[in-house]
């Protein structure tokens, strides 16, 4: 084997023990006295002590250079019994004959059989020197305990034991600290306990059988076996202690393998291995090589040295010899190797660390499972999360994750910019969703690189965004939005075409909380209502919220109309107004109960409304009057609005029209009037305006309904159209024409398509109708144009009222 230069201390120091052995030796052949014939059997019995004590020796610590021997028993008692020469003559014989007969498997044997003899010899003279130079110096034969006086052999022993003591610690120390490059304060503490009951045990011993041996001399014969029956209860007693520190420790790392991080359950278990083993060093390869992570042992410490791929991973020694074991091959979670590098070829795992291995491996593997699906669940989690606050298909922010982040050191004041893409609904008719999507895509592009460090982007509607700027100056603001909005209505390629999104915003300023996006967004929607062609429009201090009715009421109505026809003889019987406010530049609301439904009326807000609408619809009506001048007006109406004063205002209209109540107006209300109103619906009939229920068969407007009112017509809900398909259709339309004839009420039926439609309608009793066979909706000027040029095919027959029956039940078998 060649000589490494990190091996020259340890040979330094074996070395100074060898040759302070041999100047022993040499001493104590200079001095020896010739012993008597019938001595020589204490010489052998020394001698074979010294034999015993550095033969029988059991480790401390696998893989650890540090043995415990009974060599300081075997020095006390000779150095106690023998003269000084001959203590070192007997130790150097008995242990060198000891050390050649128990030779161990290891390559640097010679030097550990030098060392480790030399130590003992000199621990030896040691304690013969100590003892001769307290005036302690026992004859051949004699009893120890004759010379000088009890108590001075006492402490002559005492001090040559702790001698002895502290010379095989201090050396022992330094030779393990030089091997394992250790820190000597580390290798010193390790086990200190237990080598300091083991040491004082020896000594008591020691001290024992000295005792013994002042009474009689023949008592050294029953030594041998004495000592052996030490060494097999210290063996075991290093055993049990072992077994019960290994399990501890793998209890202590289990527990500390337990982390949710995989990160941190790795390194802990190669960590916790390189010390549980005791091990020069220790890897972890995980994902089938992806990833392997190790450990080496340095100052007596285990150090994280590796964690990436095993590709790159650093090569070890090749003169280290490496344990594998596998894990997690039988089952769903993380598979990988453990792998412990010995000190070399002849170094193995024991029975007890192989159960050891196994049992760590195990937990390992769940602790490896366990993490890795936490980590999954915290990868799902941070995925929901991020889904939640962004739009899947721009990745901006979204309104819950704008929401969240203005907090986040936007200082008391910011600048909300809503920008609201007018006519992006068209375009994605046209071109296609794809085409749509990408446009929506490109357009958020151009957001991000118009927002700057202290700006947020977010998608906050179907098609609105929202840009949050802080930092800056309310007229830096309103440049940088400007800039914005004109990049985005910039042309844009796409599919072969260059397209151009009308882009609207609104401007607000004030904290960053989710109020200043809804007073920009109230910024953007009045702006849009006005038809304003300006970047951005910004009002400086609060925006008030308006309310619906209030934003309606400012808004233009436009008034359509749709004709109501005779179905036998096809004269047109009524005028079906159609009212629809122009909420915004790209956006139109009809007035019907979708839309009252959203309004209170707390402050008279649907009685307004109403009276607009009758108000509008009968001047609309003055166009086409004289050429339908005994057609009546039906006018929608919110159920609400029926009160008194909207009865009054009625009447004014009226007259303000010139128009005959009882042939001009009729009211439609998809709901009954409230008990309360029911006063002003017998008033409003005194003056001859007649009411029609609309929407008959939803699921407000049945059979309770006709007694909320006095009614004159009934139109059934659109749902029931003969052309839908749906089969209840035609079982409804007959059941109420039956009830419509009991109550002497007027059918209609909307949405008629086909004359096959009208033939069936006229079949099953209905009287009137409407829908695109007989005319649809129209402006008030093409109303007289569609009169004029309106020719009237009559069915023969005429209506047929078709009775229901109610069916009777079979009679019962059992006659009941």
């Amino acid at each position: 084997m060649p000589f490494r230069r990190d091996r020259l201390p340890l040979a330094l120091l074996t070395a100074s023990g060898v040759v302070t052995a041999a100047a022993c030796l040499v001493w104590a052949v200079l001095h020896l006295g010739p012993p008597a014939p019938g001595q020589w059997v204490y010489l052998w019995m020394g001698a074979g002590l010294m034999a015993m004590g550095a033969a029988f020796s059991v480790p401390l610590q696998p893989r650890l250079s540090m043995r415990v021997t009974l060599t300081p028993t075997a020095c006390l008692v000779c150095a106690s019994v023998l003269p000084a020469p001959w203590v070192v003559v007997c130790a150097a014989v008995g242990v060198s004959v000891a050390r050649l007969l128990v030779r161990r498997p290891r390559s640097a044997w010679l030097h550990k059989v030098a060392h480790n003899t030399s130590m003992d010899i000199v621990a030896a003279a040691l304690a013969a020197g100590v003892m001769f130079t307290a005036g302690v110096r026992p004859e051949v034969g004699e009893p120890p305990l004759t010379a000088p006086s009890l108590s001075h052999h006492v402490l002559a022993f005492l001090i040559a034991a702790a001698v002895v003591v502290v010379f095989e610690e201090l050396v022992t120390t330094a030779a393990v600290t030089l091997s394992t490059k250790r820190p000597f304060l580390v290798v010193l503490r390790g086990l200190w306990l237990t080598r300091l009951c083991v040491a004082i045990a020896e000594i008591g011993m020691a001290g024992v059988v000295t005792t013994v041996t002042g009474l009689d001399m023949r008592v050294l014969v029953a030594l041998p076996l004495v000592m052996l029956a030490v060494y097999l209860l210290l063996k075991y007693r290093l055993k049990i202690a072992e077994e019960r520190r290994a399990w501890e420790r793998l209890a202590a790392l289990s527990d500390a393998l337990t982390s949710r991080d995989l990160d941190v359950v790795l390194q802990t278990a190669v960590g916790g291995a390189v010390d549980l083993f005791v091990v020069r060093a220790a890897d972890i390869e995980i994902a089938a090589g992806r990833r392997l992570v190790r450990a080496s042992q340095t100052g007596g410490v285990a150090r994280l040295v590796y964690d990436g791929p095993t590709a790159d991973a650093p090569e070890m020694d090749q003169a280290r010899h490496a344990v594998s074991y596998g894990f997690g091959a039988d089952g769903d979670g993380v598979h990988g190797v453990l792998r412990l590098y010995l000190s070399g070829p002849r170094d193995a795992l024991s029975v007890r660390e192989g159960s050891t291995l196994r049992a760590f491996a195990a937990t390992l593997s769940s602790s490896l499972d366990l993490a890795h699906a936490y980590g999954l669940l915290a990868a799902e989690a941070q995925q929901h999360e991020t889904a939640a606050s962004h739009d899947t298909q721009t990745g901006l922010l979204n309104r819950a994750g704008l929401l969240s982040r203005l907090g986040e050191g936007f200082g008391s004041t910011c600048h909300a910019v809503v920008i609201r893409l007018d006519t992006h609904a068209f375009l994605a008719d046209v071109v296609g969703r794809d085409d749509a999507v990408n446009l929506l895509r490109t357009i958020a592009d151009r957001l991000r690189q118009a927002s700057g460090d202290m700006s947020f982007v977010a998608r906050i509607g179907d098609v609105t965004f929202a840009l949050v700027m802080a930092g800056v100056t309310t007229d830096v603001a309103y440049q940088r939005a400007c800039w914005t909005v004109a990049a985005l209505r910039r042309g844009i390629r796409l599919g072969g075409r260059r397209l151009v999104v009308r882009a609207t915003a609104g401007m607000a300023s004030g904290a960053p909380d989710a109020a200043v996006i809804d007073a920009a967004e109230r910024v953007l929607w009045r702006a849009s209502q006005r038809g304003d062609d300006r970047l951005v429009s910004y009002q400086m201090g609060p925006v008030r919220e308006w309310t619906l009715d209030r934003e309606l009421n400012s808004s233009r109505l436009s008034i359509a109309f749709e004709p109501i026809v005779d179905l036998a003889s096809g004269r047109i019987a009524m005028m079906q107004s159609v009212p629809r406010w122009l909420y915004s530049r790209h956006e139109v609301l009809p007035a019907d109960d979708y839309v009252y439904q959203l309004i209170g009326n707390d402050h008279g807000s649907l009685e307004t409304l109403a009276r607009t609408v009758v108000g509008r619809s009968l001047a609309a009506a003055t166009l086409w009057r004289d050429v339908l001048p005994d057609t009546p007006l039906v006018v929608p109406i919110p159920a609400g609005a029926l009160t008194q004063p909207f009865v009054e205002a009625v009447r004014l209209q009226l007259s303000e029209h010139a128009a005959s109540p009882g042939r001009s107006l009729v009211l439609a209300l998809s709901a009954p009037p409230e008990p309360s109103a029911r006063e002003a619906a017998e008033w409003i009939a005194q003056f001859g305006v007649r009411l029609l229920m609309d929407q008959y068969g939803s699921d407000h407007v049945g059979l309770a309904t006709l007694g909320a009112a006095e009614w004159s017509i009934l139109r059934l809900h659109p749902a029931y159209a003969l052309d839908a398909g749906w089969q209840p259709a035609r079982s409804v339309i007959r059941a109420a024409v039956d009830l419509a004839t009991d109550l002497d009420l007027a059918v209609i039926a909307p949405g008629i398509r086909t004359e096959k439609e009208r033939h069936e309608l006229v079949e099953l009793g209905c009287t009137m109708g409407s829908g695109p066979l007989l005319g649809g909706e129209m402006f008030p000027s093409q109303v007289r144009h569609h009169a004029l040029l309106w020719q009237p095919r009559a069915l023969h027959g005429g209506a047929q009222v078709v009775r229901l029956h109610r069916a009777r039940r079979p009679a019962s078998r059992h006659g009941s």
